[in-house]
């Protein structure tokens, strides 16, 4: 058990490709890839064998207290080996059968969700479950039940995630169309510690808070690096399964996949370009500047004066020396029991 206590939330052969092409090989030389900060204020140099761990990440936990590896030695372990095989016809630029297709999109849904990010924001949303559940049983005086199978639910939340995700995904990936960006780029296509990106461009003409990506709309696409040269692109769009592309375009791949990681990406070489780190306008035809949306937006802020003073006034004259954080905080206790 010992020997499996650290698994990769990035699979140490997915990294392989990211290793620097410069580094000395050798018996006694480790490939190594380059991580960079987040706001690339920082690289080091790292063996994708010790990089993007965690510590029993996918180890099932059952009743009887014993420790079940069936995920992490078998389920993802297989589907990383398969990884390695359909990456090798893709370097070579071959048609892929269907079962190559099938084990891209479960490696890819696999990828999307067995991250540290993904992984904690699932704990969360059930640990917050598990807060009203067990308020509402407290309320009523009935028997903690149903909190008591969130309780259950939580000890096995990242693993749940990933093979929950893995048959949820998976179908929806294969409803898409499916291509290949190739580059000679120098520097070539990023990954990260959270690789998998979806993202729809048409997402800023929508209001702020209907701009979460999702695989239903029309616009999605679902972008996964697989080398330095090769990026699966997921979309509706009818294109070629292979097609060359331009500086330009890994440029953007680059700088979208950057902003979306958790604190860190890999790049090839270990360089950077400026462009990466930019974050650009709203375009001419975003939500904000339609009609509607400065209508709205002025509304927002009116409300948000209303409020200031509200707080400012009242909360002070009630409360008297209460600091109006405080009072907030005191509000949302009472509001809100299972924060």
């Amino acid at each position: 058990m010992a020997n499996h206590k650290d698994q990769h939330v990035i699979p140490c052969s997915y990294l392989a490709a990211w290793c620097d092409p410069a580094a000395p090989r050798g018996q006694t030389q480790t490939p190594y890839i380059w991580r960079i900060l987040k706001d690339g204020t920082a690289k080091r140099k790292k063996s994708p064998k010790k990089s993007f761990t965690s510590a029993h990440r996918y180890t099932i936990k059952l009743p009887s207290g014993e420790k079940n590896l069936l995920l992490e030695t078998t389920t993802l372990a297989n589907l990383e080996n398969q990884f390695v095989a359909i990456r090798g016809k893709i370097c070579r630029q071959q048609k892929l059968t269907d079962s190559d297709r099938i084990g891209l999109c479960l490696f890819t849904a696999a990828m999307h969700s067995r991250t540290i990010r993904a992984g904690d924001n699932f704990t969360a949303q059930l640990e917050e479950l598990r807060g009203m559940c067990t308020s509402l049983e407290q309320q009523h005086g009935t028997v903690p039940s149903v909190s008591n199978q969130v309780a259950t639910m939580l000890e096995n939340a990242p693993p749940a995630f990933v093979a929950m995700n893995m048959q949820i995904q998976t179908p929806l990936y294969l409803a898409m169309n499916m291509s290949v960006l190739v580059t000679d780029d120098l520097l070539g296509f990023i990954t990260s510690d959270s690789p998998c990106l979806w993202f729809n461009p048409t997402a800023h003409t929508r209001p702020p808070t209907c701009r979460i990506p999702g695989l239903g709309q029309q616009d999605i696409e679902v972008t996964l690096p697989i080398t330095p040269h090769h990026l699966l692109f997921l979309s509706r769009k009818n294109l070629p399964f292979y097609i060359e592309v331009k500086q330009f375009a890994v440029d953007e791949a680059n700088r979208q996949r950057r902003a979306h990681c958790t604190e860190e990406f890999v790049s090839w070489k270990g360089e950077t370009r400026p462009y990466w780190f930019e974050i650009l306008q709203l375009p001419a035809d975003a939500w904000e500047n339609t009609d509607e949306g400065k209508e709205a937006l002025r509304r927002q802020a009116e409300w948000d004066e209303m409020r200031k003073d509200w707080e400012d006034s009242l909360f002070s004259r009630i409360c008297g020396r209460i600091p109006v954080p405080a009072v907030g905080q005191v509000c949302d206790r009472a509001l809100f029991p299972w924060r």
